[in-house]
């Protein structure tokens, strides 16, 4: 039985035990790099409160997120991700909030260089949600596809987008979640180019069965 936007199942890789929640397989685990095929479909734990793959259909429609891709810089090198799990904390200063997998290789670009951008998207960038959400940097190079520039941070601001922010991670504020790390950030810079309608989660949902 369907309670929300789309069903979310167990992905356990065969290689190192890792667990991904989403509507498909994994394209490649993100802790080590094992292909698709590795993956495996588990059933939920016996016990309710640890049963996030039957929670978050439920709440998805109410927790309805606007999607931004996160980007960093490291040594050189950029990358970016795509996460609804974005938000305002101050005004005055300026600062936004991220939480950030610490599986994901932005993560590790994040902690070591204390800068990231957010690009935000619109509707029109379901399949740029996609490639930049469910691929991984370890494995491919994501901007081969999609053209980028370094910002006054050296973070990549993403062609295309409906505006970014780039921000410097205040480490006074940074909190430890266990699986992520909430960065909390001032905004140094920031611009918007359009003022179309932002992609949520819900919209992006809706259309993942043709990905």
């Amino acid at each position: 039985m369907s309670h929300g936007v789309c069903p979310v199942y167990i992905w356990k890789c065969t290689v190192c035990g890792h667990k991904e929640y989403s509507k498909h397989p994994p394209v490649s685990c993100v802790k080590c790099a094992g292909e698709a095929n590795r993956f495996i479909m588990v059933p939920p734990p016996d016990k309710a409160l640890d049963q996030p793959a039957a929670i978050y259909p439920i709440g998805m429609p109410t927790l309805n997120s606007i999607l931004y891709l996160v980007g960093s810089t490291q040594g050189g090198q950029v990358n970016a991700m795509c996460c609804s799990s974005v938000t305002p904390v101050t005004y005055h200063p300026m600062r936004v909030a991220v939480a950030v997998n610490k599986n994901n290789l932005t993560y590790d670009f994040i902690k070591v260089s204390g800068v990231f951008s957010l690009c935000l998207l619109g509707l029109g960038h379901k399949q740029m949600a996609h490639h930049f959400g469910r691929n991984s940097g370890r494995n491919i190079n994501k901007f081969e596809k999609y053209s980028q520039k370094p910002g006054k941070t050296g973070s990549p601001i993403i062609d295309g987008c409906l505006g970014y922010f780039e921000c410097e991670v205040d480490h006074r504020a940074t909190m430890d979640l266990d699986t992520h790390t909430l960065f909390v950030a001032r905004v140094v810079d920031a611009f918007v180019e359009s003022n179309e309608p932002p992609l949520t989660y819900r919209d992006y949902a809706q259309d993942l069965s043709k990905y």
